[in-house]
């Protein structure tokens, strides 16, 4: 039985996620009748009013028999779980065919069997620009020359940065450091340092709870190796605070997993809804620990590795961890899956820019420039162009 799972999540931001499961041969998740009600009033979903042609608003959770996709500029592709569709897309199903798909609003349809129908999904917004600003975790302010500790030899913080937590309880992360053998931890309250410490010997380790983590407040997490280098040694990481939600959006959460929990039976697509959940709330930590421990499982797809890939470079701020993700996709997505192909090339463009291997950069940006004009979409082969002249200009400099 194959497994199948993906996210949706834009090239260049993460304007909203979905879930994409394919693990059994028919999930019953509903017509779109009951579904919906469940999170029509949750607070944690975002409400859909506005759309561009990149920006999808719905992807395809299933399909059966014959089914066919047709995007708005007259192309048709192969869908498969985790397809994303856009306004204007087509979906078509033979006598044998059916598609079930999830809009970004969370609800469920379904495409019967025979039937020729537009998307239907919600426009979804895209807040990635209007909402950001320097003092949100929810857009991070990431520009080209801040990110100065990718290389850096210090317990730079990996978990929890830049984002709200629902355990009060968090798995603290940090890179290693050659030589090191052990590491003091330490927070700051609203700045001010908070009367805990803890050495260890690993990289790892889990809040004890006391003191109590508080919701409003801003926490950091300091890391000293006994090598003399620091977490606070790095030079432009800017905001990598965190917070607690607070107990309103506590609520709207739990309600939301126990609404999952009654619709989706299987354990695997049940953490990909969660983890859903957990992004569209800014539990960025959470929702990528879920995605890292489902490989453990096997369930690994390109889609999900760009997930994190988009994660780690957009929300978190880690380069190297995006990285990997986006290798992950190059090596595992199929020659025709233009459009992951193209968004993995991207992400790689700009995890190479942030490290100065500009040589590195114009190569992924060129391929990515390809695939943007091949997918007809003329804006981000702009963009893209304008990223390479200007990348020219700085090997130039050298």
């Amino acid at each position: 039985m194959k497994k199948q799972t993906a996210f949706c999540i834009g090239a260049s931001s993460i304007a909203f996620t979905l879930i994409s499961v394919d693990i059994l041969p028919h999930l019953h998740f509903g017509t779109g009748e009951g579904f919906p009600e469940i999170f029509a009033n949750n607070p944690i979903i975002s409400p859909a009013i506005a759309a561009t042609k990149r920006i999808p608003n719905g992807q395809i959770l299933n399909i059966s028999g014959e089914v066919q996709l047709q995007r708005q500029d007259g192309r048709n592709i192969r869908p498969t779980a985790g397809t994303p569709i856009y306004p204007g897309d087509k979906l078509q199903t033979a006598q044998n065919g059916q598609i079930t798909i999830q809009c970004a609003d969370l609800g469920i349809k379904l495409i019967k069997a025979g039937e020729n129908q537009l998307n239907s999904c919600l426009l979804v917004s895209d807040t990635s620009q209007s909402e950001c600003n320097r003092n949100l975790i929810r857009c991070p302010d990431r520009g080209d020359g801040k990110i100065a500790w990718n290389s850096a030899p210090i317990p730079y913080i990996i978990s929890p940065r830049r984002t709200k937590l629902l355990d009060s309880k968090p798995i603290l992360r940090w890179n290693p450091v050659a030589g090191a053998t052990s590491y003091k931890l330490s927070l700051r309250e609203n700045g001010a340092k908070l009367n805990w410490e803890m050495t260890v010997s690993g990289t790892e380790a889990v809040y004890p709870g006391e003191p109590a983590l508080k919701p409003g407040v801003k926490y950091r997490l300091i890391v000293e190796a006994n090598t003399g280098v620091s977490s606070e040694s790095a030079v432009g990481e800017g905001d990598i605070e965190f917070g607690l939600l607070d107990e309103k959006q506590v609520e709207a959460v739990k309600d939301a997993v126990g609404a999952i929990d009654k619709q989706v039976p299987n354990e695997n697509a049940k953490k990909l809804a969660i983890s859903s959940v957990y992004l569209n709330t800014n539990l960025i930590a959470e929702a990528r620990e879920i995605l890292e421990d489902l490989q453990q499982t096997g369930v690994e797809t390109p889609p999900i590795y760009r997930t994190l890939g988009d994660l780690y470079l957009e929300k978190l701020q880690l380069v190297p961890q995006a990285e990997v993700y986006y290798s992950k996709v190059i090596n595992t997505a199929k020659p025709d899956d233009i459009e992951e192909l193209t968004a993995a090339r991207y992400g790689l463009g700009q995890v190479h820019s942030a490290m100065r291997n500009n040589l590195e950069a114009m190569k992924y940006l060129r391929m990515a420039k390809d695939g943007y004009t091949t997918l007809g979409d003329l804006p981000m082969a702009q963009k893209v162009e304008k990223q390479l002249r200007d990348l020219q200009r700085r090997e130039q400099r050298k």
